[in-house]
C-alpha cells in the first residue's frame, strides 16, 4: 500500500538536509525568495510525476495500479521543496522580526501551516469529483501549475524582496 512509503518523507530529509545546509553556507547561498521560488517548483515537480504516472489510469476509475517509482519521485521531489522552504522561513521569522514578537510570528507561521493542511485535505476530497468530469492526470496539474507558477512569481520578485529585507539574509 502507498501508506507504507510514508517513510521515504523522512528518509530523504536525513539524506539530503547535510547537502542542502553546506549548499546554504557556500558562496551559491540564494536569496530567501530564490529558495522559496525554488522549493514551489519542486514541489510543482513532484505532482508533475504524479501526473504523468497516472497518464494511464482511464476517467472516472475507482481503482488503478501504477509502478510506485512515481510515489517515489514526488516525495522525493516534495521532500526537495519542503528543504528549501520550512528552515529557510523559520530562519527569516527570526531574523526579521522584531524581538517582542517572535514567539506570535512563529505562533502565526504553524497556523499558516494548519490552514494550509486543512485547504489540501479539502482539495484532496475533491479528487473524485474532478476525476469524473475529468481524469487524474487534470487534477496533478492543476498541482503541478500552480506552485510552479508561484515559484516563478517568487524569484521574479526576488530584487524587490531583497531591497524590502533591507540587506537581511
Amino acid at each position: 500500500p502507498a501508506t507504507w512509503f510514508l517513510i521515504l518523507n523522512s528518509l530523504f530529509i536525513i539524506i539530503f538536509a547535510p547537502l542542502f545546509s553546506k549548499w546554504w553556507e557556500s558562496k551559491y547561498n540564494p536569496s530567501g525568495a530564490t529558495k522559496y521560488g525554488l522549493g514551489l517548483v519542486l514541489l510543482g515537480i513532484g505532482f508533475s510525476a504524479l501526473a504523468f504516472g497516472s497518464m494511464g489510469i482511464d476517467q472516472g476509475a475507482k481503482v488503478a495500479s501504477v509502478s510506485i517509482i512515481w510515489l517515489v519521485l514526488a516525495y522525493l521531489f516534495h521532500t526537495l521543496g519542503e528543504l528549501c522552504l520550512s528552515p529557510v522561513a523559520l530562519s527569516y521569522i527570526s531574523k526579521l522580526v522584531p524581538g517582542r514578537m517572535i514567539a506570535m510570528m512563529f505562533g502565526i507561521w504553524y497556523i499558516a501551516i494548519a490552514i494550509g493542511n486543512k485547504i489540501a485535505g479539502s482539495m484532496g476530497g475533491k479528487i473524485d469529483a474532478i476525476t469524473e468530469q475529468y481524469d487524474m492526470t487534470t487534477f496533478f496539474l492543476i498541482f503541478t501549475f500552480v506552485p510552479v507558477g508561484l515559484g516563478l512569481v517568487s524569484i521574479l520578485l526576488n530584487p524587490l524582496l531583497k531591497k524590502l529585507m533591507h540587506g537581511v539574509r
